[in-house]
């Protein structure tokens, strides 16, 4: 009579995706014979894993419930569509029948499954005119750092508006923000420099075409002025001599870039 379970996982395995290779659970008896009438219909097994995430795909989600998930007492999990969604890392896969041992499969390596979204990090403060090194990591749909997003990509930021006085264009990594440009990406992750020029909110997205940080993946940078470089006069005309000007009549202190330096 069926007793236990024998299992093989092969490894590694990719987050998100049906577990691929020669991945089998073999019912036994106590001897280790295979018990080819094993039935899952009738003996449902349950799939549970060490990694924090879901296991799905199979007949019964994380179940073999079905009459035919075992063929002669062995189930091919690869072909039955086992598929674990969560956290990368090395763990367990533990198969529970209702009657019966469960068993727990050797040590496999769960990679990060492919990029699906572009994450922004970086200070959430800076003067006008200076510079910042930003990270951008690619992420998987479990938030995993997209290991395989690897090597140049062509990356248009935006959400960084110009400076007014005179007009600077903010960049990254030395181009012009709305403007295509080549970011090297190793394991995932990015660095750049961020150079930003108007005082303002400013919100950086970013975009290959086909993934983006987008939403709170974005980065927010409040922009503050830099130090007083000039002054900007504004009069109405015409004036009357020996009286008062009268209309709209200002001085601005202003950083390099025409942002006003509200501590002048």
């Amino acid at each position: 009579a069926f007793a236990k379970f024998s299992v093989a996982i092969a490894g590694p395995q990719t987050s998100g995706t049906g577990f691929t290779g020669t991945n089998t659970l073999t019912a036994q008896d106590a001897y280790g014979n295979t018990v080819t009438g094993f039935n899952a219909s009738s003996n449902n097994v349950t799939v549970t894993t060490s990694l924090t995430g879901s296991i799905t795909g199979l007949s019964g989600t994380n179940k073999l419930n079905g009459a035919g998930d075992f063929v002669s007492g062995v189930a091919n999990l690869s072909s039955l569509g086992l598929t674990f969604t969560g956290t990368s890392g090395s763990g367990t896969f533990t198969f529970s029948p209702a009657i019966g041992a469960p068993v727990t499969s050797g040590s496999i390596t769960v990679n990060s499954g492919a990029a699906t979204k572009l994450v922004i990090t970086g200070s959430s403060t800076q003067t006008a005119g200076a510079s910042q090194t930003i990270t951008i990591t690619a992420k998987d749909a479990s938030g995993n750092t997209a290991s395989g997003y690897t090597g140049a990509k062509s990356l248009t930021f935006s959400g960084a508006t110009s400076s007014s006085s005179p007009v600077t264009a903010a960049t990254v990594a030395g181009t012009n923000v709305g403007t295509a440009t080549s970011i090297s990406f190793s394991n995932g992750v990015a660095t750049a420099s961020l150079n930003l020029y108007q005082v303002e909110s400013a919100v950086l997205a970013a975009t290959d075409g086909s993934i983006s940080a987008a939403g709170s993946d974005r980065l927010t940078v409040a922009v503050s002025a830099g130090s007083f470089s000039k002054l900007a006069v504004s009069l109405t005309s015409p004036q009357t001599s020996g009286t008062a000007f009268s209309g709209t009549n200002s001085l601005t202190a202003l950083d390099a870039y025409g942002n006003t330096v509200t501590g002048f």
